[in-house]
This record gives C-alpha cells, structure tokens and sequence, in this order.
C-alpha cells in the first residue's frame, strides 16, 4: 500500500548536509530529502505526540508501538516528485562563536578575554514556497488504519527538517489532492548524473535510529548503522528565462514616452543614430510576435505580414510609402541640448497592443548612440517607460501657439548652398515655407535663425549608412518660427524629421520676453557655470 506525504517549506529554503559530510566538501547537497532524515524527524515526534496524549514514552506498549512504525519505514521504499524549478543556493558562510577564552591564546602576549570564531558554511536549495515535494512511501505495513493515524500525528508535528533554518509543513495527502507522479526515484546502483540519497535499512533497529553522530558505532562512519546509500537521478530542470513584465494594451495610444537614461550622455548630433536603432530593434520585435520566429526580417515575411506592419515601418507591403504622414515616427526631446525622452508618435492611428508589446520589449534593450565601429557597442543608454499620467512635452498637448522654436536642429531636405552660397529658390525659409504648404499648414511666417549651423546625423537606408561613419551627417540650423495664427502641433519639418530632427516646441510669451536680454546680459550667460546656463 502507498502512503503520500505532501512537504512544503514556507521560507523557500531547505537547509541540510548529508550524513557527516564536510559542507566545503558536499558536492551535491542532500537533494531529495533523504528518507534517513525523515525517518529520525518522525521518531522526534512521535516522543512529543506520545507526551502531548498522556502516553508513557518508555511504556513497553508504546515502546511496541513506535517500533512497529520505525520498522514499516525502513521496510518502505522511497519516490519523490520534485519541484523542477528548484535549485541549489549559492553557500552562505559565517562566523559562528566557539571557546571563551584568551584571544590571542599566547600568555605572553596582551589580549582580551572574548569568544572565538569559527567559519561555517551553510549550504541548501531553494525550493519555491508554492511548491510541493511528494513523499511516495510504498510498503505492505500501511494496511494498518492505526499506523497510517500514528504516522499522521507524527508528521503534522513537524515544524522544521534538516537545520533549524528549515521550517516546513507536512501532512498526508488526502483524496481531494491531484497527487503528481514520481519524477525520482532511487536505485541500488549508480548511473551517470545521480546523487548519493541516504535510506534506512530493513533490518535497522530503534537503537539504530535514535542514535546521535557521536555514539559508538556511528562515530567516524560515512554511512551510521541501519542505513546505506542508494541513489537517485533528479528530474531535468526547465530553462530559465526572464520573465517579461509588459504593461498591459491601453486604448487610444497615440503617444509613448521612453526616459532616456545614460552614464555618457548622447551628443547632439547622434539623435538619429538613436532613434533609427530603437525602430530597428522594434521592428525586430514586432516581426518576432507577427510570426513567432526571433530571425524573421521584413522582406521575407509573407505579404499579410508586411501589409499589418505598414503603419509601423511606414511603408507598404510592396514597398511604396505611406501616403499623409500615417507612419510611425521615433522622436527625441531635449533639454539643454541633450536627449532627455525618446518619443514614439503616430498621429492618425493609435498603437495597437503587438506594436506596443513590440515597443516596450524593445525598450527593454540598451541602445548604442555610437558611430558604427569597433566601439560602437561601448556608448549606449537604457530606456525607460514612462505613465501615462506623466504629462506629453509641450506641442504635443494639442495646445497651440503662435511661436515654434527648434528642440533639434532643422535639416533642409534639399542642398540649398552652391558653391557656399545659399540658392534663392533652396534658402532654408523657402524650403520650410514649402514644406508647410504640403502639410496643410499657414505659410506665412516669420523666419528666424537661432544660433550658427551645426552637424548632425541624418537617416539613411541601412547600406549607405554602413559604409562610412559619418556619411549621413548634414548641415542643420535652429531658427524659430512666428505664425500669424496660432497653429497646434506637434510640429517637425525637414530631413529625418520623422527621426527626431526637425522638432520644434512652443514659446510662451513670457519666454519670448525673458529671452530679450541684452547684448551684456548674453555675454554673462555665455561664461555662466554649467549649472546657471539658461536653458534653449
């Protein structure tokens, strides 16, 4: 008949060495429990049981009847179902104290009088507290209803096995339990990857059992008397993998905004080598849960595939564009000139839940910044999802404004110098004038420079920009512009402006007044510290 028995160890740990092993020498740890161990526990209780009922515990009666359970233990054999995902711990060690006395022990040398130390290494495994460790006790003895009663007092008496550390919980499994099968068992015989598993003997006695390391014939043996090795092959683990902690789908999301966190920050003209990955490493991912193959790639997914990516990659399934700006844009906002949020934008269509799985996977992953080359994996910054309750940057709060001011600088999307100089029909407020007339917006503005121009990097398809480190990088220039009507945004214009170049915010009028200094007051901002520098 079986008995099962149903062990759980609340604190997560099960703290044990085998029979007179060294820890520091304990190649495996006592995994599975040993049915030695559990055969000594269950006689510990039986004595506080026969206490806790008014028995006599040296009564010959009861004496009988304690015999007639140890030996319907040994008698049994012994199968376990493990938790697979239970693990050995890293040792812990400490200094445990010892001897008072002397400290040093030399009498000619001044000391104190305190407690020696000793090193002690405390090895166990980590066993989840949701999960069980079944006992599969087989034996012709269990017929016994009043044995079965006896073993069942014994063992819900049991508040710690192995080390003190170790508390558990054990009782016998009942009828309503879904009782697992055996996934280990033991064997008389060693075979490659079992572990030694100590087990009592038929033939093992009570002096046997209840005897202490230190007593005659268990002292100096590797195996105490009534007892043997047999071993037992544990159940493969399952591989472990990070689990992902993906916030849930949100409806009308048109906006998500990443912190940008780093040790270097990113230079100013390195925004679209910035974003361009991030939509890269998206892209990956978005395919990955399209077709659930981790190496897919755009021009081999079938054509359903590309076609639900369009709003994502920007382009249709045969390859032409998008028409009305209805793509995906990687943006990137900026104070004092260094990329603070990676913004990901699509106005017309909100994000469904694969693309935001698709994103905030891929925000999961460092990004480089970095040119390509040997180092370029060296400069990278982590990417960090923000709520919904933190508030979008100004312009795109559908908040509008008559002054636009650059947050990056803009890039003409046509060469507008020959031979140094600029062309009439190409000059940079041609060219913006033009570019808002196509996107619907007032033409009629006032066009301002902010600063001198300065290099940027620029999007280009991935062979060209592969083949030299800085073949993408443009001539770009801040300027502000002035509407006769107030206009909403968000506003970008120009080359790579759907890659974060191009971005202009709103000025306030109180902005627009404190920014009027005078010719002596620019001068001590340029020398002000770092700290007090005021900010674009």
């Amino acid at each position: 008949m079986r008995v099962v028995l149903r062990q759980e160890f609340p604190l997560g740990r099960f703290h044990a060495t085998p029979w007179r092993v060294n820890p520091y020498d304990d190649p495996h740890g006592e995994w599975p429990p040993s049915p030695w161990r559990l055969v000594r526990a269950v006689t510990a209780r039986w004595y506080q049981w026969a206490r806790e009922v008014g028995k006599e515990p040296e009564g010959r009666e009861h004496i009988a009847e304690l015999e007639r359970l140890q030996a319907a233990l040994c008698e049994s054999t012994y199968a376990f179902h493990l938790p697979p995902s239970a693990r050995r711990g890293t040792a812990l060690r400490q200094y445990h104290p010892t001897k008072f006395g002397w400290n040093p022990a030399e009498k000619k040398k001044p000391g104190i009088r305190t407690y020696g130390t000793s090193l002690v290494q405390d090895n166990y495994w980590c066993v989840p507290p949701d999960e069980t460790v079944w006992w599969f006790i087989e034996g012709d003895a269990w017929t016994d209803d009043g044995l079965v009663a006896t073993l069942k007092a014994c063992v819900e008496r049991l508040t710690w096995f192995g080390r003190a550390e170790t508390l558990t919980r054990v009782r016998i499994a009942s009828a309503v339990d879904e009782t697992p099968e055996p996934n280990c068992t033991l064997r008389d015989h060693r075979i490659a990857g079992a572990v030694p598993v100590l087990v009592p003997l038929p033939e093992a006695d009570r002096a046997d059992i209840e005897r202490t390391t230190d007593d005659g014939p268990a002292k100096m043996r590797s195996v105490p008397p009534g007892a043997a090795w047999r071993y037992a092959h544990r159940p493969p683990r399952p591989h472990v993998r990070e689990r992902r902690r993906s916030p849930a789908h949100q409806e009308n999301l048109h906006l998500v905004q990443l912190a940008i966190g780093w040790n270097v920050a990113p230079e100013p003209r390195a925004i679209v080598r910035l974003t361009s990955r991030f939509r890269g490493t998206v892209l990956r991912e978005l395919l990955w849960i399209k077709t659930g193959d981790s190496k897919a790639t755009w021009s081999r997914a079938s054509p359903d595939v590309r076609e639900s990516m369009a709003t994502m990659v920007g382009k249709h399934a045969n390859g032409t564009p998008l028409s009305g700006h209805r793509h995906t844009e990687f943006l990137a906002w900026c104070e004092d000139d260094a990329p603070t949020r990676l913004l990901v934008w699509r106005g017309p269509d909100p994000f469904d839940a694969d693309e935001q799985e698709a994103i905030f996977r891929a925000a999961a992953r460092d990004v480089s910044w970095a040119a390509p080359g040997m180092d370029a994996d060296e400069w990278k910054v982590r990417l960090i999802p923000l709520d919904r309750s933190v508030p979008p940057p100004p312009g795109f709060d559908q908040l509008a404004s008559l002054v636009w001011e650059s947050v990056t600088p803009y890039v003409p999307p046509r060469h507008h110098l020959r031979g140094g100089r600029e062309r009439k029909r190409e000059t940079l407020d041609a060219q913006i004038r033009r570019e808002l007339q196509q996107r619907g917006l007032p033409e009629d503005i006032a066009f301002e420079r902010i600063g001198p121009p300065c290099w940027v990097s620029v999007h280009l398809p991935r062979r060209a920009a592969s083949q030299r480190a800085f073949i993408g990088d443009r001539l770009g220039q801040r300027v502000r512009l002035t509407f006769r009507e107030p206009i909403s945004g968000p506003l970008r214009l120009g080359h790579s402006s759907s890659f974060g170049l191009g971005l202009f915010r709103p000025v306030a009028q109180h902005e627009r007044h404190s920014r009027a200094v005078t010719p002596g007051a620019a001068a001590q901002q340029r020398h002000a510290p770092d700290g007090a520098s005021r900010r674009r």
